[in-house]
């Protein structure tokens, strides 16, 4: 390996660890303010901060430190690392291989669903599937996403009771949800271990959970009422039986913690409608892509700079 590589490879992480570190803390003062706010946040707020750490740590190191470092570093360059940016780097090592062991782990239970074209559909517009060992509904994949049912939810579900439940799974899958679970079970940062990052998880799944409510039943009293029916069916099969090759990454249609407010509030009489969603994502990315690129080219001689005094000045 070369010695600019390697120099770009090991301070990059110390750099990665030392972001992850600084944008941990801003992200839990953010969370902390905005929980203690009380509910009602919308979800893609909720979903940014958790994220926020991991996102500017690896934007940071892959398009302002790396580049300049690469193109600026002599090759002949020769750097001792003290123990201060010697543990960066070991802690930016572990966060990314933590990173790394979990996507197999949801790339692992997605390979597993290659079985599922060899089961009986049950919808196939749905790509739904019946599944004999699944103690539930669930939505499952991340990119290629079908929808598993159980043999025993199934027989035990209504037609009027089955359709609105693949309603509410086909409103995860439109809305990516899976893949946005994935994301922050694989994020490499230190904030998705402390209790405010679970606590923004928790609030994120309730949300996504109420929105996927109320598209599945867009208004219909008797479609929420059906929905109600197969969440309490669904939980009382799924109490009694093992799970079927989940993962962390999957949504099933009876999350137990909100199981007891989603029926309450499907049955009040007052039947959610789905919310009309004018999105300003594009405009919002080009926006946000255009910004981060000048601060990236601005920055990168400085940070350079800013690592080279670093190198010599910390023990």
């Amino acid at each position: 390996m070369s010695a600019p590589l390697a120099s770009t490879l090991v301070l990059g992480l110390a750099w990665f660890a030392a972001i992850n570190v600084v944008a941990s803390v801003l992200a839990w003062c953010v969370a902390t303010f905005v929980l203690r706010a009380g509910a009602g946040r919308p979800g893609g707020l909720l979903l940014a901060i958790r994220l926020f750490p991991a996102a500017v740590s690896s934007f940071f190191v892959a398009a302002v430190f790396a580049p300049a470092h690469w193109r600026l570093e002599p090759a002949d360059s020769q750097e001792a690392l003290g123990f201060v940016l010697s543990g960066l780097t070991a802690i930016g090592a572990v966060l990314l291989l933590r990173s790394l062991f979990r996507v197999a782990a949801v790339a692992r239970a997605g390979w597993r669903l290659r079985a599922c074209s060899r089961l009986g559909a049950v919808d196939a517009s749905a790509d739904a599937y019946e599944v004999p060992g699944l103690a539930g509904v669930s939505l499952a994949g991340v990119f290629r996403t079908r929808i598993l049912i159980g043999t025993a939810v199934r027989r035990v579900l209504s037609a009027a009771e089955l359709d609105v439940a693949l309603a509410h799974e086909r409103a995860h899958r439109r809305a990516l949800d899976n893949l946005k679970r994935s994301v922050m079970f694989c994020a490499p940062d230190l904030f998705g271990d402390w209790a405010a990052s679970r606590e923004l998880e928790a609030r994120w799944r309730a949300t996504a959970e109420w929105l996927a409510d109320a598209r599945a039943v867009n208004g219909d009293g008797r479609r929420a009422v059906q929905l109600a029916s197969a969440l309490v069916k669904v939980s009382r099969i799924s109490a009694d039986r093992a799970a079927f090759a989940s993962s962390p990454a999957w949504s099933t249609l009876h999350d137990p913690p909100l199981l007891e407010m989603r029926v309450r509030r499907l049955v009040s009489g007052d039947a959610p409608a789905a919310e009309a969603r004018t999105s300003r994502l594009p405009v919002c990315a080009i926006i946000t892509g255009a910004g981060l690129a000048c601060v990236a080219m601005l920055a990168s001689p400085a940070v350079h700079y800013l690592t080279e005094a670093l190198v010599r000045a910390l023990p």
